[in-house]
């Protein structure tokens, strides 16, 4: 992502919070919560939780629309697709982490 895409990006998801009363309190507030973490935990922590909402929202949509067409399902479901593909990606950089390391199997110790 190129720094003109990544400061119009920002403007969007500003304008946009703004429309829906988001404060600079909350966001702080928010990003307190995860300040003592990694950043790779961090961003994480961020996608999960932009998973879950994405979730929430899209099934509660889907049971209150009735239309065959529907603009806001075909963005909720290409959220969905990236959504998922940020998750899967998130867990296999955890797991190619943990197992790149050299194993300590309790039964590979001398102590025992």
């Amino acid at each position: 992502m190129s720094e003109a895409d990544v400061q119009n990006a920002l403007a969007q998801v500003s304008k946009a919070a703004e429309r829906y009363g988001v404060t600079e309190e909350d966001v702080r507030r928010w990003r307190a919560d995860i300040e003592d973490r990694p950043a790779w935990a961090q961003r994480a922590h961020v996608s999960g939780m932009l998973a879950q909402r994405l979730v929430m929202t899209a099934l509660e949509h889907r049971q209150e629309c009735d239309r065959a067409e529907c603009r806001t399902c075909a963005g909720l479901r290409e959220m969905l697709v990236i959504a998922l593909a940020g998750v899967r990606t998130v867990v296999d950089d955890r797991l190619d982490e943990l197992y790149r390391r050299p194993a300590r199997w309790p039964w590979r110790r001398r102590s025992l």
